[in-house]
């Protein structure tokens, strides 16, 4: 393949538990990568809600630093370009005459907002625009008012954290008053602090799935914003992933790296990861297992409107057109695994696939994931978490063998959802990646489960970092599609067993009972 040889593509990776820099050639070949862990705030806010929140100026001091570790691995006058892929609904506001912030980078699994989402769910505001959503698409058909008609507001949404925010400050509402609060998603806040010559944007893959953006029209939902009193003055304008709408290309300024970097594409972690496994054709479907599971089904040029939780967002906008993803997710995912490593069930996850494979079944035991609440297709951020079926002959073995399989049934309960509502391409492979994807019994349980093909990417972790690094290189002409087809590799494939399947059909009909007694458990 002939490239430009002398062009670097260089991936920042903004996740919630790391932040890296993949460096990547001209043939997109990985030349080099430094990550640091990121230091999360746990903390218990207004009625025992968990609050979770990163320090911006450590967060930014990372960013820049994991950008030097291998900026300066370069060869001198080396073309470079920077691609950011950074977690999705963490947001920060900031001083607009001052550009400090005010707040932490308040981070998507932050609960301050669960309470009054509860409210507004059970509201009669909300049961009319649901009942007229519905009525409207009766008369219309269009899936625009079919969505409204299935609209809940989420705490992992961007509005509600934002407001809430907001009215428990005397001086950020005094702020906001005067006209000198700004707030932002990461992109956003990361362009203000990288150069005073940025135009502050939202890239279109980020703000998708904030619960402010109508994707039917590709805009803001101002409307809704209305309804619920969002501030709809603070918002800044929504460009590509391209970012070929800007009149100039963001930059980092000379004075961080004694150079000035152009910033030439921003896109969301997850659509990041299903660009960088290849999955662009309608009907393909990618699995990331990393802080959280997500499940995510190419739904072609259109949105998707759909009735079991699923939500409609953008993958990537580029020169104008769009694609969109249906997904699904659960929030517990890493989290589980750091939890039962914490309270000694086993001493090094990477260990994990080996024990759940020493024992034929879990011995009847089974765990719901629910830290967090269940999120698709059940929606209850009220469920708990618990192990049930123990029994006096349970052992360690048996209880990570069912923390391992809980997360395989997660996924196959959001890609059922999926399957009954979206059309999916069982000709093409499912893909996966993520840095719990390493873990095999995992993968082969999920391959089992869904009874298709199941292909591990290569570099798992790194999956997000290259798919930003492809959509850098495409959207410079680097390469076409076709030719970024071969920078695509697998490390790995899972091809479904029907026995273990009817061994894990039974344990996965206790699970969902067991999911059922810990619905509703914190109303």
């Amino acid at each position: 393949m002939e490239l430009h040889n002398e062009t670097y593509l260089l991936a920042v990776d903004i996740g919630t538990t790391t932040i890296r820099s993949v460096l990547y050639d001209s043939n997109c070949e990985e030349q080099g990568s430094y990550q640091e862990t990121v230091a999360t705030i746990y903390s218990t806010g207004n009625d025992d809600e968990v609050l979770v929140e990163i320090d911006p100026d450590r967060m930014f001091q990372q960013f820049l630093r994991v950008i030097e570790r291998v900026y300066r691995t370069l060869p001198p006058n080396a073309k470079v370009n920077i691609g950011l892929c950074t977690q999705r609904n963490s947001i920060v506001l900031w001083n607009k005459k001052t550009r400090k912030e005010e707040t932490g980078i308040i981070c998507w699994n932050d609960k301050r907002a669960n309470k009054i989402c509860h409210q507004l769910n059970n509201s009669f505001i909300l049961k009319a625009l649901n009942f007229g959503g519905g009525l409207l698409h009766f008369i219309t058909r269009k899936n625009r008012f079919l969505a409204a008609q299935r609209l809940k507001f989420l705490g992992a949404m961007v509005s509600h954290r934002l407001i809430v925010t907001i009215n428990r400050s005397e001086k950020l509402k005094q702020m906001r008053a005067e006209g000198d609060l700004c707030f932002g998603s990461l992109e956003t806040w990361l362009l203000m602090r990288s150069s005073r010559s940025n135009k502050l944007c939202v890239e279109a893959s980020n703000i998708s799935p904030s619960g402010m953006f109508d994707p039917w029209i590709g805009a803001y939902n101002n409307m809704i914003m209305k309804i619920i009193g969002f501030p709809t003055d603070m918002l800044s304008p929504i460009v590509d992933s391209n970012l070929s709408d800007l009149p100039k290309l963001p930059i980092i300024d000379r004075s961080h790296f004694g150079a000035e970097l152009k910033i030439g594409s921003i896109i969301a972690d997850q659509q990041a990861a299903m660009f960088g496994c290849g999955t662009w054709e309608r009907g393909d479907v990618k699995i990331t297992l990393g802080t959280g599971t997500f499940v995510n089904v190419h739904t072609g040029k259109v949105p998707y409107a759909s009735m079991s939780g699923l939500y409609p967002i953008v993958g990537w906008r580029i020169n104008g057109e769009t694609d969109f993803v249906a997904e699904g997710n659960a929030h517990d995912t890493a989290v589980v695994l750091h939890w039962a490593q914490s309270i000694g069930l086993f001493t090094d996850v990477r260990e994990t696939s080996d024990i759940a494979k020493s024992v034929p079944n879990s011995n009847g035991v089974v765990f719901v994931p629910a830290f967090c609440g269940i999120q698709t297709p059940i929606n209850d951020e009220t469920a708990c978490s618990g192990f049930l079926c123990i029994r006096p002959d349970t052992t360690k073995v048996h209880m990570v063998r069912a923390v391992l399989e809980s997360i395989a049934f997660r996924v196959y309960q959001i890609y059922s959802a999926a399957e009954s509502e979206v059309y999916i391409n069982i000709n093409s492979p499912v893909r996966i990646c993520g840095g719990v994807s390493n873990n095999d019994f995992i993968c082969q349980c999920i391959s089992d489960l869904l009874g298709r093909k199941v292909e591990r990417m290569t570099g798992s972790d790194h999956v997000a970092a290259r798919g930003v690094a492809l959509l850098a290189g495409y959207s410079q002409n680097l390469w076409s599609k076709d030719q970024m087809k071969e920078l695509i590799t697998v490390s790995d494939t899972f091809e479904p067993c029907i026995a273990s399947r009817l061994v894990l059909m039974k344990s996965f009909e206790t699970w969902k009972k067991a999911v059922d007694r810990c619905l509703g458990f914190y109303q």
